[in-house]
């Protein structure tokens, strides 16, 4: 993969006891240049099968050549795990370039009004948003509502602090811990229905220009959440989330008909392209002029078959690919029709 990129381990931060956070930077000084909330893939060669696992980042760009992501464990998380347990400064670890689309753009000029709900590790992308919009649109609030199991679980408990305090004008958090310990005086439970009400009610008079909402973290919450915004009324375009898993469904599964922007990895090059309800991704991506491999272009050759790096994407009617194809996240994007928010495809060669 020409594309490929080298990262050094500068520095190990424990941040719980099953969370860390790594800086890093490019061992050939190639471009590493992201904007906030992308993510990096790492690459992996696990018993002689490449694994892939997407990490966010928590920095924000105007700290390069140094990059940092953070990683916590989860079930079943092979490359989570091995990292964890075996991670040491100096180590090399080959990644793709950023990508992602769950992004803000920071502009002095702005007077908006940025409202988070991340839960675990979903405050990763989170913190690259927040601290860039404070350090480079000085006219807006950022409103963080942070969900974690207890007080030892909190991410970047000091970083969120120290903002606090020196943002207090616009910086507000509030943490919602499901299993507290007894002298815990912030709020208990889970973000669920009730408290996401009665957290949007509390803190509405902070609301200032523009409201745009971006939620991280566990499916469950983030569509609880969803579903409060849309009964507000709130404009589907103002609301982001991001997908971390990846997840190929079959024709039989339902998804919401919108328009979404799909990123497309093509010969190392990144390209975005707008799919409208109806459209296949290889559709528009011969209409924007992307020279995509296809043939039958109705689920049969495999010629188009490529990688789904990030998000949903829904299969129909498709011969080609095997179950262990689909396990492995391919998918061909001639009857692929994007399920989410925040779908990378990438085409290798090595792939067709």
């Amino acid at each position: 993969m020409n594309n490929a990129l080298t990262l050094i381990v500068d520095k190990i931060i424990n941040e719980t006891h099953d969370a860390i956070s790594i800086l890093l930077h490019e061992k050939d000084n190639r471009d590493l240049s992201f904007q906030p909330g992308q993510f990096l893939t790492f690459i992996f060669d696990a018993n002689g099968i490449e694994t892939r696992r997407g990490y966010s980042i928590w920095t924000t760009p105007d700290e390069l050549p140094q990059v940092g992501v953070a990683i916590k464990k989860f079930k079943d998380g092979i490359t989570t795990k091995f990292l964890l347990e075996n991670l040491k400064i100096g180590d090399s670890i080959t990644s793709l370039p950023p990508l992602g689309n769950f992004t803000v753009e920071p502009n002095k000029e702005n007077e908006r009004t940025f409202v988070m709900f991340g839960a675990g590790s979903g405050i990763t992308p989170l913190m690259s948003h927040l601290q860039s919009i404070l350090k480079y649109e000085p006219k807006s609030n950022v409103i963080l509502f942070y969900g974690n199991h207890d007080e030892n679980s909190i991410i970047f408990y000091d970083k969120l602090n120290s903002l606090q305090k020196n943002y207090s004008d616009r910086f507000f958090i509030e943490h919602s811990l499901s299993d507290p310990k007894n002298d815990w005086k912030g709020l208990r439970g889970r973000i669920d229905r009730d408290k996401t009400i009665e957290l949007l009610e509390k803190y509405k008079t902070q609301f200032t220009g523009q409201v745009e909402y971006y939620l991280c973290g566990p499916e469950e919450m983030m569509q609880t959440v969803m579903n409060v915004l849309k009964d507000r009324n709130v404009d589907r375009k103002n609301i982001h989330r991001e997908i971390y898993t990846t997840k190929i469904l079959d024709e039989t599964d339902d998804i919401e008909e919108k328009e979404r922007e799909v990123t497309i990895i093509l010969h190392g090059n990144r390209h975005k392209v707008i799919v409208l309800p109806g459209e296949t991704i290889l559709e528009k991506a011969l209409e924007q002029g992307l020279e995509i491999p296809n043939s039958c272009q109705f689920g049969n050759c495999g010629t188009c078959k490529a990688k789904l790096l990030s998000g949903k994407l829904k299969l129909v009617e498709q011969t080609a690919l095997t179950e262990e194809d689909i396990k492995q996240g391919f998918c061909l994007t001639c009857v692929g029709y994007p399920a989410s928010d925040n779908v990378v495809i990438m085409y290798e060669s090595i792939f067709n």
